[in-house]
């Protein structure tokens, strides 16, 4: 894949900020000019709504400024990270709380799940329910398109902006099956279902007609919290990611984007050991939809706990190149053909992260 070309890279002013959980602020006029017609605007976040009115306690839930946020955007895609619903999920709640301000961008929406769609069932009935619902999302066929040996949608998917390929993941299968010695899902269960089309799929692409590869899902795989006293998190929410991106590193995925935790961060580039490598994956984690925020800790997270027992060692923090816990927006992605622009967005229009990355 081509690299960034000088004009492109005139364009823009490449932000880099190494921080943890300190934001410098870039004011709206430093927003990526103005998109050139072989560039597509992309806004991607998680963790959305919850069963609770934004109006009813504007202080703590904001997805309805984050929906406006988008919609006056007027991106070319919605790439939604999971948890669009908190807390269980319920197609009743869909309706009541997501839909009356997420539903204008019903035709640009392209959702995956999270942890909170599966909290009333092992099927995510609510989330299938509505995304897979016409009247809700224009790509409901995609949706519900990769079904388990009992029909059920296990909700992968994949498509294209552009010169762009992305695909779109269920982090959760993961959570519902057994895995072999070797790391991987047990055969015939929904992940490995999973595992295999996503070979399949990113093996069939032709590069040479491809910018770039971008995967979405909703768990990220190196995580703030793993280091601050929450040792459970490696086994649950981590370690059943890793045979996924092993995948996506091993076909050239230039970025992952997740949810999950409520919050921003953007890690350098990574091998799925943890260990910095140019060539590796980029992870967003963006989490900031309108639901309660989560604050990173205040001392040093490194002294909190021991290396990760499965091979990532604690060394991998120094690769959590920003952090950002105090504000609702979403990551702004501005597609181009050799490169991405990427700028988190708050609601109220401020740009607390920015940079320029020519692809693979």
């Amino acid at each position: 894949m081509r690299g960034m070309n000088g004009r492109a890279a005139s364009r823009y002013i490449a932000c880099v900020l190494i921080a943890f959980g300190f934001a410098s602020i870039v004011p709206t006029n430093l927003l990526a000019d103005e998109v050139a017609d072989d560039q597509y605007v992309v806004y991607a976040v998680g963790d959305v709504a919850i069963d609770h009115l934004p109006s009813g306690s504007p202080s703590r839930y904001a997805y309805d400024r984050v929906a406006d946020m988008i919609y006056e955007a007027d991106a070319d895609a919605f790439l939604g990270l999971g948890d669009l619903q908190h807390n269980d999920g319920y197609l009743t709640d869909y309706l009541t709380y997501y839909d009356p301000y997420f539903h204008k961008l019903m035709d640009r929406t392209y959702p995956t799940t999270g942890n909170h769609d599966y909290a009333q069932s092992w099927v995510a009935e609510g989330y299938f329910g509505y995304f897979g619902d016409p009247k809700n999302c224009a790509v409901s066929e995609l949706v519900v398109q990769n079904c388990d040996s009992d029909d059920n949608p296990l909700g992968f998917y994949s498509f294209d902006i552009g010169s762009w390929h992305i695909v779109a993941l269920n982090s959760y299968l993961a959570h519902m099956c057994n895995f072999t010695s070797d790391g991987l899902p047990e055969v015939g269960s929904g992940a490995w279902l999973q595992y295999e089309w996503l070979i399949a799929d990113l093996g069939a692409l032709d590069e040479s007609e491809y910018t770039g590869i971008i995967a979405m899902m909703h768990h990220p795989l190196y995580d703030w919290e793993l280091y601050y006293r929450c040792n459970w998190i490696d086994y649950y929410d981590l370690d059943p990611q890793r045979h996924l991106w092993e995948v996506l590193y091993d076909n050239d995925v230039d970025m992952v984007l997740s949810g999950h935790n409520h919050n921003y961060q953007r890690w350098a580039p990574m091998d799925p050991d943890g260990n910095y490598d140019s060539e590796g994956v980029r992870q967003f984690v963006v989490g900031t939809g309108g639901s309660y925020l989560w604050q990173f800790p205040s001392e040093n997270p490194l002294s909190c706990t021991g290396d990760y027992p499965f091979g990532i060692s604690t060394d991998t923090i120094a690769n959590l190149e920003f952090g950002e816990d105090g504000y609702w927006g979403a990551l702004r992605l501005t597609l181009s053909e050799d490169s991405y622009t990427y700028e988190f967005v708050t609601i109220d229009g401020d740009v607390l992260d920015k940079g320029v990355v020519a692809c693979h």
